[in-house]
């Protein structure tokens, strides 16, 4: 990519941001919150996320942790709910604060 496509997209970018409406970033950061959240207790840092790929993937070469059959189920249980739940939150807020704070969204 040359300098003038990276502009043009940056651009594009930003005019999309300027146009948002205050539900639309209300809810991009619940969205991100929750998935912060859900980071912290169920990854605790970077190296337990790439770990919990790792076992997610594939079985452990250690004999003590394959010895322990629900570890990739959990592993996977945590990357789906990682994903799905911030962008459940995020569209959630996105329809159910005008009910609940009509003056504020309207």
């Amino acid at each position: 990519m040359n300098s003038v496509t990276i502009k043009e997209q940056l651009t594009h970018a930003l005019h999309w941001a300027q146009g948002g409406s205050r539900l639309m970033y209300i809810s991009i950061t619940v969205g991100v919150l929750v998935g912060l959240v859900l980071f912290r207790i169920f990854f605790k840092n970077i190296a337990g996320f790439v770990h919990c790929i790792a076992f997610s993937l594939g079985a452990p070469q250690n004999s003590t942790v394959a010895a322990q059959p629900g570890l990739s189920r959990w592993s996977r249980l945590k990357l789906f709910l990682g994903t799905v739940l911030p962008a459940g939150s995020g569209y959630a807020a996105y329809f159910f604060l005008p009910r609940w704070f009509p003056t504020f969204f309207h």
